[in-house]
C-alpha cells in the first residue's frame, strides 16, 4: 500500500509508521489475491463537515476525531468568507475570502482535518434560504457536495445547522439543506452520474451539531479529553484552530477538564441503537475493518523520520524562466531508506542520521495565485469546477515530491513546499513560498475612486512595479489618462534590481464630467508589455497569497457638494475604506490614531469621523471616548459608523440605544426608502437628497440597526427587508451639549468605496451643514 506523507508548514518533518511489505497473508499461510486484499482491507473512518462560512466548523469536535480518534476528517465550507469584516485590515471581498480561506488551511494545520470548498461567494448577510437562492443556484452547489463527498467517501456527514428558520441567516439554512439532499440522494446515478460525479459513495449517518440546542442532543462527547501525546485536550488544541479566523476576531481561551459538545442524529443507515440511546457515534460501524483509533495511544509499527527541504534560489521566478531548487533530505530516524524519485542518481542507501542534497531545475509556466479566481465570478459563484481535491492537498500538488522506502516498509512520498530561505535579524529563520509570477508585475494603488463632477481633481498616481527578472531590468511605465486629466509626465523610465519593488508616481490633475472615467497603466521591459499584477496579502498567521488585477483606476465622479470650511478628522474603524475616498472627493482630512486622542488639539476639527466597528475593534478607542463626546459637547460634530453590541455601553453614546439579537439589519440592497423626516437638514445641505441617491447601492442597505433608541434622537429614513416592519434607524442625530452627534448604521461604508454617488452625496450632508436641534 503507497503511503503519502506530507510535511506540515513550511518545512518540517513527520513521524510516519509502516506495517511492512504490503502484502497480506491468509491463514493458511497462502498470499490474499490482491483485489480480495483491497476489498477486505481496513480503512480509516471519516467524517465529513458541512456548514456555510469560515468559522462556521466545530473545532472542539473536529479536534476529537481527527486528533482523539484518528479519524479522517475534512470540512466543506460552501463559501471562502468573502462577504464578512476584516478585523485585522482592509481586504475585503475576494481578498477577505483569500484570508479566511488561508485561515482555515492555518486552522486545519492544527486540528489535522482536510478542507474543502464549494463555489459560493460570499455575497454578505443574507435573512433567508429563499434570498440565499436567488443568488446561489441550489442545483450548482449541490452537485458540489455530492463531488466532495463521493471523493472523500464520509462514513458519517455532520452539519453545523439545521436547515430552518433558526438557523438565523440564509447560508447557514442552505447549507444544511444542501448536506442533507446530498446525504438523501448519495446513490443517484441519474441525477449525478458516475462519469461526472465519481464512484457512488453512500455515506451512513447523518449528525447535526447541537451545541445551540443542546436540549434536542442525543450523544454527548467530552471534548476536554486530554492527550499526553500532545501535552494538550482536544479543546485546547481546538481553541488554537479557531484562534487562527483572526480576520473575525475569533480568539479562543484554551479550557482544561471536562468540556461536553453535543450532536443530534438525524439518519442512521446501519443497524445502531436508538438514537436516544447510542453511547457513541461510531456505534452501528465494524470498527475492525472502518478504523477508530484512540489518539493517546501510539500505534504500532515500523518508525521513520524523515525530513526534505527545497529551497529555491530566489522568491520570484518571472514566467519562462528557470530557478535552481537544491533538494535536500535527511533521515533522522533509526532505519535506512531508499530513494526512488525520478531519474537522478542517488546513492542506494540513506543511512540514519544523515542527509543527500542534490539540485534539480524548475521553469515558471503559470502564474502563482489562488486558483478559483484565475477566471471572473460567474454572478455569485466562482467560475472553475470543484473536482474533489481538497484545499490542503492541492497546496502539495506544487510542493516538491520525493518518493523513499524505508527499509522493510513500504513506499513512502515525503513532499515539502519550494521555498526561498533566508535569516532576518529580528525574526530569526525566514521561509517564503516561491512564486512564479509575471516579468514585471504593475498595479496602481487602488482599483477605484470617486471624484466630484466637474470640480478640481488633484491625484497623487502610485504605480507599484515589482520584478521576477533575475537581473536587473530597464523598466518604461506609460500611462492612458481621461480626457480632462494631465500628467506631470506621461512616461517615466526606472531600473529596477533583481527581485525589487520599486513605486513611480504621476501627478495627476484636471476636471472630469460626470460620469464613469478610467486611468491606466503598462509597463515596458525586455521587449515585452506587462499590463498585469499582484496585491500581496501578508499576514503573520497565514501563508502569504496575492491577488491580481489589472493597472487600472475607475473613477465614478458625482454630483457632490461639500460642506464649506470643511476640516476633518478619521478615526479609522475595520475593513475600512472610506478615508481615500473621501480626500479623493476633496474633503481635507486627517487620520487620527485612537491612542493621540487625548493629546490632539480636536478642537481644530469641524467634524470627526469614527470609522465602522472601531470600537469593537480598540479598546483604546473605548478608553478615549470622553475626549470624542467632550468636542461634541463644546461645539463639535461627531460622526460615528456603525458598531455592534458594544455601541450599548454605558459612555460610548451620549443616550442609549438597544439591539436585538440578532441586531435588526436591511440587507437587500434596493429596499425601498422612506424619508421620514424630509426636512432634516441631513437630507438637505448641502446636497439635496432624493430617492435616486439610494439607486445602485452595493450588497447592503445598513447593519446592526438599533431597534430603540432614547428620544434625544431625530430620524428621517426609514426601511426594511420584505415582509419586515421598517426600521428608523439607519441614521440617528441629536444634539448633545453645543455640538452634533450623529450615528450611521447606513452602510455608507459599503458605497464609498464602491463608487455609488448617492452615498457620496450622503456622507457630505454628515460632515457639516446645520445643526441638531
Amino acid at each position: 500500500m503507497r503511503r503519502v506523507v506530507t510535511l506540515a508548514g513550511l518545512v518540517a518533518g513527520l513521524l510516519v509508521t509502516s506495517s511492512g511489505s504490503g502484502q497480506r497473508i491468509s491463514p493458511s499461510g497462502s498470499p490474499v489475491p490482491a483485489s480480495v486484499a483491497a476489498q477486505n482491507a481496513p480503512e480509516r473512518m471519516r467524517v465529513l463537515w458541512i456548514a456555510a462560512h469560515p468559522d462556521d466548523e466545530d473545532t472542539q469536535l473536529i479536534a476529537w476525531l481527527a486528533r482523539g480518534r484518528r479519524v479522517e476528517t475534512a470540512y466543506l465550507s460552501l463559501t471562502r468568507g468573502d462577504g464578512g469584516q476584516n478585523l485585522i485590515g482592509n481586504e475585503l471581498g475576494e481578498a477577505l475570502g483569500v484570508i479566511r480561506t488561508e485561515e482555515l488551511l492555518a486552522a486545519r494545520r492544527i486540528d489535522g482535518a482536510h478542507q474543502y470548498f464549494a463555489r459560493a461567494y460570499d455575497f454578505g448577510f443574507s435573512k433567508t434560504a429563499d434570498e440565499t437562492r436567488k443568488h446561489w443556484p441550489q442545483d450548482s452547489l449541490l452537485n458540489d457536495v455530492v463531488t466532495v463527498m463521493r471523493a472523500f467517501k464520509p462514513h458519517i456527514v455532520i452539519t453545523t445547522f439545521s436547515g430552518t428558520p433558526r438557523d438565523g441567516h440564509g447560508h447557514h439554512q442552505v447549507s444544511a439543506i444542501i448536506a442533507r439532499q446530498a446525504y438523501d440522494m448519495a446513490a443517484d446515478t441519474v441525477r449525478f452520474p458516475v462519469k461526472t460525479y465519481g464512484a457512488v459513495w453512500i455515506p451512513q449517518k447523518f449528525y447535526r451539531l447541537a451545541r445551540f440546542s443542546p436540549q434536542d442532543r442525543t450523544i454527548a462527547i467530552n471534548v476536554g479529553e486530554y492527550d499526553p501525546n500532545l501535552g494538550l485536550s482536544y479543546q485546547e488544541i481546538a481553541a488554537d484552530s479557531r484562534s487562527q479566523h483572526k480576520s473575525q476576531g475569533q480568539g479562543t481561551l484554551r479550557r482544561k477538564g471536562v468540556v461536553w459538545d453535543y450532536l443530534t442524529r438525524e439518519d442512521s443507515r446501519v443497524p445502531a441503537p436508538p438514537a436516544k440511546e447510542e453511547k457513541s457515534i461510531f456505534a452501528g460501524f465494524d470498527t475492525t475493518r472502518i478504523l477508530v483509533q484512540d489518539g493517546r495511544v501510539t500505534p504500532p509499527g515500523l518508525p521513520a523520520t524523515l525530513a526534505l527541504e527545497a529551497v529555491a534560489d530566489r522568491q520570484a521566478l518571472a514566467v519562462g524562466d528557470t530557478a535552481k531548487i537544491t533538494m535536500t533530505l535527511y533521515n533522522r530516524g533509526h532505519v535506512p531508506v531508499h530513494i526512488e524519485s525520478g531519474a537522478i542518481h542517488f546513492p542506494p542507501t540513506l543511512l540514519p542520521d544523515s542527509s543527500y542534497q542534490w539540485a534539480q531545475s524548475l521553469v515558471g509556466t503559470e502564474i502563482t495565485q489562488p486558483w478559483w479566481l484565475a477566471q471572473p465570478r460567474n454572478g455569485d459563484l466562482f467560475t472553475p469546477r470543484i473536482n474533489g481535491v481538497s484545499e490542503d492537498e492541492r497546496e502539495r500538488q506544487n510542493w516538491a515530491h520525493v518518493t523513499v522506502v524505508p527499509e522493510g516498509g513500504s513506499a513512502i512520498d515525503v513532499a515539502a513546499p519550494i521555498v526561498y530561505h533566508y535569516v532576518d535579524q529580528v525574526r530569526g529563520d525566514v521561509q517564503r513560498p516561491m512564486i512564479v509570477a509575471p516579468g514585471i508585475s504593475i498595479t496602481l494603488d487602488q482599483a477605484m475612486t470617486m471624484a466630484r463632477a466637474n470640480g478640481p481633481f488633484d491625484h497623487l498616481l502610485e504605480v507599484t512595479l515589482r520584478s521576477a527578472f533575475r537581473d536587473t531590468a530597464t523598466v518604461r511605465v506609460n500611462v492612458s489618462l481621461p480626457r480632462g486629466l494631465a500628467a506631470d509626465s506621461a512616461t517615466r523610465t526606472v531600473l529596477t534590481a533583481p527581485g525589487a519593488t520599486r513605486v513611480v508616481i504621476f501627478k495627476v490633475k484636471g476636471s472630469l464630467l460626470w460620469g464613469t472615467h478610467q486611468i491606466s497603466a503598462t509597463a515596458m521591459a525586455k521587449g515585452q508589455s506587462f499590463q498585469t499584477g499582484y496585491i500581496p496579502i501578508e499576514y503573520p498567521h497565514i501563508n502569504p497569497q496575492r491577488i491580481y488585477r489589472p493597472p487600472t483606476l475607475a473613477i465614478n465622479t458625482a454630483d457632490v457638494v461639500l460642506p464649506a470650511r470643511l476640516n476633518v478628522a478619521y478615526v479609522p474603524g475595520v475593513g475600512d475604506n472610506v478615508a481615500p475616498v473621501l480626500q479623493q472627493l476633496g474633503v481635507p482630512l486627517t487620520i487620527i490614531d485612537a491612542n493621540d486622542i487625548p493629546q490632539t488639539d480636536l478642537s481644530r476639527f469641524s467634524a470627526i469621523v469614527v470609522g465602522p466597528r472601531a470600537y469593537q475593534a480598540s479598546q483604546t478607542l473605548q478608553d478615549n471616548n470622553g475626549y470624542l463626546l467632550a468636542y461634541v459637547r463644546n461645539g463639535g460634530r461627531l460622526v460615528v459608523q456603525y458598531g455592534q453590541g458594544e455601541m450599548q455601553r454605558p459612555g460610548i453614546m451620549p443616550y442609549p440605544i438597544t439591539l436585538k439579537q440578532p441586531a435588526e439589519r436591511v440587507t437587500d440592497e434596493t429596499a425601498p426608502v422612506t424619508f421620514t423626516d424630509p426636512q432634516s437638514p441631513l437630507l438637505n445641505a448641502p446636497n439635496k437628497i432624493t430617492q435616486d441617491d439610494f439607486n445602485g447601492w452595493v450588497q447592503e442597505r445598513a447593519s446592526y440597526m438599533p431597534s430603540t433608541f432614547d428620544a434625544h434622537y431625530h430620524t428621517m429614513l426609514a426601511m426594511n427587508d420584505p415582509g419586515e416592519t421598517p426600521n428608523r434607524a439607519a441614521i440617528l442625530a441629536a444634539a448633545y451639549g453645543r455640538g452634533t452627534y450623529i450615528y450611521v448604521p447606513l452602510a455608507l461604508f459599503r458605497q464609498l468605496p464602491a463608487g455609488v454617488s448617492g452615498g457620496a452625496r450622503i456622507f457630505a450632508n454628515l460632515l457639516g451643514g446645520n445643526t441638531i436641534k
